[in-house]
């Protein structure tokens, strides 16, 4: 098993192929690229912050996953989405069984939308492109099913039981980094603040610096830098990638132990009329449960430039103003719950024009797999999958088509983001 190296720590400086970005994408990316045992791999990222570290406040790079409660399911309104969902879905069990770590609780999921939506549609339509078990309810048959839940009378139900549920992406990514050592991969908790390819000594490689000063060559280089993309000096201005970064806020509210076992048997939901997402009880590091629930509809923030970025992970959301329709929306969903305290997180959500991810290719050296559209968690296993092959040939190098995920670069006569 190789070893993580922290800040300052010496190691050999020459890979095959490094990828730049220890979330759930680039550490999914490191583990099959160190299983493929052909090359020697690296991945580059921070740890998730101590409490102690954040309250500093000095940080400039923030991951998504430092979480215990995301919604994952199979069926989806895009078939594609649905179809890199339900790749992952069917291994997460081995990805349990092969680190040790549990992350993946498979409670099902309902989604609610107006008995008229078109939304509502597609996610029919997708599940049967899928093969994927589903019930469909309407509002009465759902309130008897659920009694301390209640919906609109003109909405309707599909329950998901199979493939569905929710993560924890901090295990996730613990889990998938275990396994990448197991199989070689080199593990660097540094923050990376500039890239260039270069020739040395005659070959062409990728020269990758980090805060602390270190230098890392490599053949090839796999960017899973998420919203930070665009920051730094990891791509040069005629490559910034065109994505908009908008802010997202959820609200985690406090229940007691005693209320959490009342409704054990609640599922995930997507409320398609509220645009809002709820999970069910999770129990948090902190010891106390929480429901979370988020709503897309606030997303349209958009941001633009590192310091605002960092100041809204920082703020922890909480002036923004969907945070009290957030609350509003679970009352509505939940009239009987009664918190014990509220509280708010912040998160960037990194959207492409074409609402897919781009992997892609950006030289022969260097290869992107960004913008998950807010879609990415639950998938992140086969869109590592995904980059890890393409990067690993330097071409594409996948079943589903290239041109799904091309990548498009901003007009540099526009603001940078």
């Amino acid at each position: 098993m190789c070893p993580t190296y922290e800040r300052g720590e010496e190691l050999d400086m020459a890979f095959d192929i490094c990828v730049v970005g220890a979330g759930m994408v680039g550490s999914a990316a490191a583990k099959w690229l160190a299983m493929d045992g052909t090359k020697k791999v690296c991945l580059i990222g921070p740890q998730e912050p101590t409490e102690e570290e954040d309250r500093k406040g000095e940080r400039q790079i923030f991951g998504c996953h430092y979480d215990e409660g995301r919604i994952t399911r199979e069926i989806d309104p895009d078939y594609v989405w649905g179809l890199l969902a339900k790749r992952s879905i069917q291994r997460y069990r081995d990805i349990e069984n092969e680190s040790g770590i549990h992350f993946y609780n498979e409670v099902g999921c309902v989604f609610i939308n107006k008995t008229d939506s078109q939304e509502f549609d597609d996610y029919l339509d997708t599940a049967r492109k899928l093969e994927a078990y589903i019930e469909t309810y309407d509002a009465s048959e759902f309130h008897t099913k659920y009694p301390y839940l209640k919906i609109n009378p003109d909405c309707r139900c599909i329950w998901a039981p199979q493939n569905t549920g929710h993560i924890s992406p901090r295990k996730l990514v613990a889990a998938q980094q275990k396994i990448a050592r197991s199989h070689g991969c080199d593990i660097i908790n540094e923050v990376v603040v500039d890239m260039e390819e270069s020739e040395d000594g005659g070959k062409n490689l990728v020269r990758i610096s980090t805060e602390s000063g270190r230098e890392v060559l490599t053949r090839r280089a796999l960017l899973c830098t998420g919203c930070f993309s665009n920051f730094h000096h990891l791509l040069p201005d005629e490559k910034k990638l065109d994505l908009l970064l908008r802010r997202a806020v959820v609200v985690k509210a406090e229940v007691t132990k005693e209320d959490a076992v009342k409704i054990a048997d609640m599922p995930t939901f997507w409320l398609g009329h509220e645009r809002a997402y709820i999970l069910p009880p999770i129990l948090y590091p902190d010891g106390k449960y929480y429901i979370k629930i988020g709503l897309s509809h606030f997303s349209s923030d958009i941001l633009q430039g590192l310091d605002k970025a960092v100041q809204w992970f920082y703020s922890k959301g909480k002036e923004h103003p969907g945070v009290k329709d957030t609350i509003d929306s679970l009352q509505r969903f939940m009239p009987d719950l009664k918190p014990v305290s509220l509280i708010t997180d912040s998160c960037i959500t990194t959207s492409t024009p074409t609402k897919q991810l781009y992997c892609d290719m950006l030289t022969a050296r260097t290869g992107v797999v960004v913008g998950m559209n807010g879609w990415g968690a639950k998938s992140s296993d086969e869109i590592g999958r995904m980059g890890a092959s393409m990067i690993g040939k330097g071409s594409w190098d996948h079943d589903l088509p290239a041109d799904n995920f091309k990548v498009l670069f901003k007009d540099n006569k526009k603001d940078t983001i």
